[in-house]
């Protein structure tokens, strides 16, 4: 057993180093067992990175995990029998129910329930304090320091919830978070893990769940190998002031380190890659200079002359920005050669630049890819769901019928037209009044055909009464009700409907909207049978049932595949892994987005994060970490944002990177001038569109 780091900068060859070691030591041990651990979201990229560097073209005898799956992995081996694991859309329906139950013991926290997105952020509160193992007594040991009356209440709020949280999932189901627990727990009877090769890739920090994983690891494993983002030049096991860059990293691996001293497991000597430039930007001097210099005071006098590689551009307002970067991927294809699926475009602020983004690529049909989860909550089906609800409970109201008529699975013609205006003339209003046949006319309807009216009246009402019924046939519990909202489902014929949409935008030539509307239908009835499942004994008014559902949809994301291979990508600086971009243009690299401002919309205020931060509630066995700390003492997240600029601009023959700088305005990629063989980086900031000086 024993524990070394391979640290280096970002482009330092960390990564491929670690698997280049892995596989010619997979390769000389077959008979052992090695497991890469990465975060979920890169064990594909993963996968392909080390088939791609071994020479056999495959895996052999390496497993590539995330957390999550390793602990499957074991519990498979032993046997072990665990409860249903309940993931963020079941914390979100229990949680809404939990607050409704209680909610008469809330304080602070009882007139923001029904306030979009504060369920979801009551869920992640609570899967931090199961992170970072914060329990009831620490609340209370944090509810009695605390120094003012609102954050008393706040937590006291907290208390309630968590506790409601917990006791309804007792005995019957399990975070997500506390499977890793049952994992610290099982690894030392694990054959599996005894005498292998573990190594870590992709990781800042860790949870406390996760440092008992990783000790465990180390007393049971031949080897842990662990990859930290350090600069070179930078002394990795200095604790260093939190505003720092590498701090995260550095506080990391004193953390392991002091783990391996404390379990007496042998530390190998470190593998430091300091070399400047790294093997990334070989070929690229200016990126090199960039990688050292952004976000850092280091004393120079600056990049000697212009460098060829970085490019600055201000612009006036987000559409001249993406008008410029449009001119120059064309540029780039057209006269340097470069393919569109060796282009990226990134921000820091996708939501504001989203639609602007999308509308100049399909009015240039260039092909482009979004990567991003679209919400479902706008959803005609969702939208129709949430309506046909609401026509129950509010008793057939003026506002919610055409509601949902109008959420697009109708087909609204003249009638309807027709129909909405006599509703209005006459006032009619509620269940006894759209039941019967309408046979009144008013002033200026002489010649209307009331028997066409009543025609139309009938088929839009007939399934909300048959829903109507089946409710109020078996009234409480939520079983019965989903019951009644599939058979309603199923009487309008939505999931042809939604069939037929799907068909109608791929055949216009949007094949992204084409594939969430042939996703939406079977994720609307994965929820429902989540419900049934998780609340199905429950009893609860209509008018709860259809809260709780609205936290299902809020929680539900449509993912997509690319349409094509050749395409454009579009995406966030935080979330988007790249893979052989030669070219990259980021824009908006405005103050506030590039390093990112806090959010201030959540459940603690900055004073409060501090006071809790001066607590230390970590010596009190748990820490809230993002949702309750600031990352840095001024807030400010620089260390992803390097690492995504530093990682993505990819150097060497054939690369090119255009990227921004800070400025008080808007910034972007400008026009792209110089040899193909060359990497390259430009930016735009709002005042004039004259191209600045690189750098």
């Amino acid at each position: 057993m024993s524990l070394q780091f391979i640290i280096g900068g970002s482009g330092a060859g960390k990564t491929r180093r670690l698997y280049e070691n892995l596989i010619e030591r997979a390769m000389a041990e077959p008979e052992r067992r090695f497991f890469a651990i990465v975060p979920e979201q890169f064990s594909m990229q993963t996968q392909k990175e080390i088939v791609s560097l071994h020479p056999s073209h495959g895996v052999a005898n390496i497993d590539i995990l995330s957390f999550q799956r390793l602990a499957y992995r074991v519990f498979e081996e032993l046997a072990v029998e665990t409860r249903t694991v309940l993931d963020d859309m079941g914390k979100s329906l229990v949680i809404r129910r939990v607050v409704s139950e209680r909610k008469n013991d809330l304080g602070l926290y009882q007139s923001h329930l029904d306030k979009p997105g504060f369920i979801e952020k009551l869920k992640s509160m609570i899967s931090e304090f199961y992170q970072y193992g914060v329990d009831a007594e620490t609340l209370k040991k944090m509810e009695e320091q605390a120094g003012t009356r609102i954050l008393k209440e706040k937590l006291r709020d907290m208390q309630v919830v968590f506790a409601g949280f917990q006791e309804f999932i007792e005995k019957k189901y399990i975070t997500a978070e506390e499977v890793l627990d049952v994992l610290s727990r099982m690894i030392p009877r694990s054959e599996i893990l005894k005498d292998s090769v573990v190594t870590l890739d992709g990781f800042v920090d860790f949870t406390p769940v996760q440092y008992r994983v990783l000790e465990q690891l180390m007393l049971c494993s031949r080897q842990v190998v662990v990859t930290a983002i350090v600069d070179a030049g930078e002394k990795p096991y200095e604790a260093g002031k939190a505003q720092e860059l590498f701090h995260m990293s550095r506080r990391t691996i004193r953390k392991l380190d002091s783990l391996a001293a404390a379990c007496n497991v042998p530390r190998d000597k470190d593998i430091l890659l300091n070399a400047v430039p790294g093997w990334r930007f070989r070929e690229s001097p200016g990126l090199a200079y960039l990688e050292q210099h952004l976000f850092r005071t280091r004393p120079g006098n600056g990049y000697p002359g212009k460098p060829e590689d970085i490019f600055i551009r201000r612009a006036k307002n987000p559409q001249e920005e993406v008008e410029a970067v449009l001119q120059e991927i064309c540029r780039c294809v057209r006269e340097e050669g470069y393919r569109y699926r060796e282009i990226a475009v990134v921000t820091g602020d996708l939501p504001g630049y989203q639609n602007e983004l999308e509308r100049q690529f399909e009015s240039q049909q260039i092909p482009f890819f979004l990567d991003d989860k679209r919400q479902v909550m706008g959803d005609p089906l969702v939208e129709f769901i949430r309506a046909a609800l609401q026509v129950v409970v509010k008793d057939f109201s003026y506002e919610s019928v055409f509601r949902y008529i109008k959420t697009g699975l109708l087909p609204v013609n003249e009638q309807v037209w027709r129909l909405e205006n006599y509703v209005r003339a006459l006032g009619i209003r509620g269940f006894k009044r759209w039941s019967g046949p309408w046979e009144q006319v008013y002033a200026g309807a002489e010649h209307l055909n009331l028997e066409t009216l009543n025609a139309c009246r009938e088929e839009i009402f007939a399934p909300l009464a048959a829903f109507r019924e089946e409710l109020r046939a078996e009234r409480g519990s939520v079983r019965s009700m989903v019951l009644a909202l599939v058979h309603f489902l199923q009487s309008v014929g939505a999931q042809e409907k939604m069939a037929r949409f799907e068909a109608e935008v791929k055949a216009a030539g949007d094949p992204v909207q084409a594939m969430e509307y042939g996703q939406v239908y079977g994720l609307v009835m994965e929820l429902l049978d989540r419900m049934e499942g998780l609340l199905g004994d429950e009893n609860m008014p209509l008018k709860e049932f259809a809260k709780v559902l609205d936290a299902g949809f809020e929680e539900i994301r449509v993912g997509f595949i690319p349409a094509t291979v050749d395409r454009v990508v579009i995406g966030d600086i935080t979330r988007t892994r790249l893979d052989h971009v030669k070219v990259l243009f980021l824009v908006g690299a405005n103050d506030g987005i590039i390093p990112q401002a806090k959010e201030r919309n959540g459940i603690l205020t900055d004073l409060e994060r501090t006071f809790l931060k001066e607590q230390d509630v970590e010596r009190q066995g748990g820490r809230l970490h993002a949702a309750v700390l600031p990352v840095s003492d001024d807030d400010q997240a620089l260390g992803p944002a390097v690492d995504f600029l530093c990682r993505h601009v990819v150097g060497g023959e054939g690369d090119q990177a255009v990227l921004p700088h800070r400025a008080a305005a808007a910034h972007v990629p400008s026009a792209c001038g110089g040899r193909r063989g060359r990497g390259k980086l430009k930016l735009f900031h709002g005042k004039s569109g004259k191209e600045a000086a690189g750098g």
